[in-house]
């Protein structure tokens, strides 16, 4: 069982569903940055991000001295934990496993909040009870929009889980890096709640939205000068590559990229939800531009053999054998995967999945 999506390099894959990324692309700016990086490599990389970091600062309005770059949010992540070191740590399940991979390792007590399908995966206020009663409580971990539900938390439980963090001075980190593929953007950001809340990590990448995991560019914002450059300390030195560091820069200048595609994916999105369950599928509701959805148990399998690959739900706690993730993709590409999942389903002569 593969404990990320992507991972195409021992199969014979003819479309790649199992990630989260844009399939417009990279915007051409975006690489030519990354090519006069490759150009300029003979040299070390500016090993504070200078640029990056203060390019970051007047896109989003935050100080460059809160501000953390890494290579991609996973290096982040265990920045964070190897930095603050928390002996207990609460995260939802399911959710994203490098937050508790990187706790894990660091020795730290992981206690888990399972969302429940019934409530379509949705953070309610039990999860700020538990926030505000779990003794020794020094760490949260929050994605938002979930990964693998795809759902945001709602305002209301942002902010209570922000307040009850702060009464309790527990590090409540905020992952985002999925936000900008949604209707609610920046509206729905914990960006704001920093200033009641200097505990609040957010946590933001380039990988999604401008199709770059191969390059490794993710960022965080800190609460406080100190604590960023806490976390900083525990990455490697020149951790981020100069063509990293430049398509970064080149990315924030694409904001009718990011807008054209985050519009026609959503849209997207609820095309193929509705032919999912059209199929028979059961699909549950997303905020962003991946579904969850339920079928056969050997599902994985079927579509392989032709070529398309689905992540398995299986791999996250909380969920179960049978449940799938794909990444909205582009129509032509859609309409591959709806073709190959009813010959699946008409060769077993099912027209609805039913466990």
């Amino acid at each position: 069982m593969e404990d990320h999506g992507g991972n195409i390099y021992d199969k014979d894959i003819r479309i790649d569903f199992s990630v989260n990324v844009n399939p417009f692309g990279m915007p051409e700016a975006v690489k030519r940055a990354a090519v006069r990086g490759v150009e300029e490599s003979f040299r070390y990389p500016d090993p504070r991000q200078r640029e990056l970091r203060q390019a970051l600062s007047d896109a989003f309005c935050i100080p460059a001295e809160r501000i953390v770059a890494g290579s991609g949010a996973a290096e982040l992540i265990w920045g964070i934990t190897a930095a603050l070191q928390p002996g207990k740590a609460l995260v939802c399940a399911p959710s994203f496993g490098e937050y508790e991979g990187a706790l894990l390792a660091r020795g730290c007590q992981v206690e888990r909040f399972y969302l429940r399908g019934e409530n379509d995966w949705l953070a309610t206020r039990e999860l700020v009870r538990r926030a505000g009663e779990e003794p020794g409580l020094e760490m949260l971990f929050l994605c938002h929009p979930n990964n693998p539900t795809g759902r945001l938390a709602p305002a209301e439980i942002l902010k209570g889980l922000a307040h009850v963090c702060h009464e309790r001075k527990i590090t409540l980190v905020v992952d985002e890096c999925f936000l900008d593929l949604t209707r609610e953007g920046e509206a729905a950001s914990a960006l704001a709640l920093q200033g009641d809340c200097p505990e609040l990590l957010v946590l933001r990448a380039f990988t999604k939205m401008y199709a770059m995991p191969g390059l490794r560019l993710g960022w965080l914002a800190a609460g406080g000068e100190e604590t960023a450059e806490s976390i900083r300390r525990m990455l490697p030195p020149w951790n981020v590559s100069w063509p990293a560091q430049m398509a970064g820069c080149a990315a924030l200048e694409e904001q009718e990229f990011a807008r054209k595609s985050a519009d026609l994916l959503l849209e997207e999105r609820e095309w193929l939800s509705g032919q999912l369950r059209k199929l028979g599928f059961r699909v549950w509701p997303s905020d962003t531009t991946f579904l969850l959805f339920e079928g056969p148990e050997d599902l994985q399998e079927a579509c392989l053999k032709e070529g398309i690959y689905i992540r398995d739900g299986a791999s996250f706690p909380g969920l179960w054998a049978g449940t799938w993730r794909i990444g909205v993709r582009t129509r032509e590409e859609n309409l591959v995967l709806l073709e190959v999942l009813r010959e699946i389903m008409k060769e077993r002569k099912m027209d609805r999945w039913q466990k």
